[in-house]
């Protein structure tokens, strides 16, 4: 008589499959790079998930310290800030996600981001 049920190459196949998916997964298939490669960040998939979505974040900072900015302006000509944190409303935006370093402000009033690759930004 013969047993019903998977036998031990069908098991041993199976979890080949399932190690090759994972290997895939976790090392990634090296076509797809974060935004700012600069940094050395985003070797695996994984990481390259988190360093993209830190990128991310830091653009989304900028945009709304910009306008934070822009909304000032517009309702005080005359207001000068020095730094980013003087901003009022930006304290929780004034810095990178990445390397936590200030956003700097130049004479101009452009805001920019130290951290190396966020330059474009």
């Amino acid at each position: 008589m013969r047993s019903r049920g998977q036998t031990l190459v069908a098991s041993l196949i199976v979890v080949a499959i399932i190690l090759v998916c994972v290997v895939i997964f976790m090392k990634g298939t090296g076509d797809s790079k974060p935004l700012a490669k600069a940094d050395g960040r985003g070797q695996t998939t994984l990481g390259n998930a988190k360093a993209t979505a830190e990128d991310m974040v830091c653009k989304s900072n900028l945009s709304q310290v910009r306008d934070l900015l822009k909304v000032q302006k517009a309702t005080d000509e005359e207001a000068k800030y020095a730094t980013v944190a003087e901003i009022p409303g930006a304290a929780s935006v004034s810095m990178c996600p990445v390397g936590k370093e200030p956003y700097t402000m130049d004479e101009a009033g452009n805001i920019k981001c130290p951290h190396p690759g966020h330059g474009k930004f």
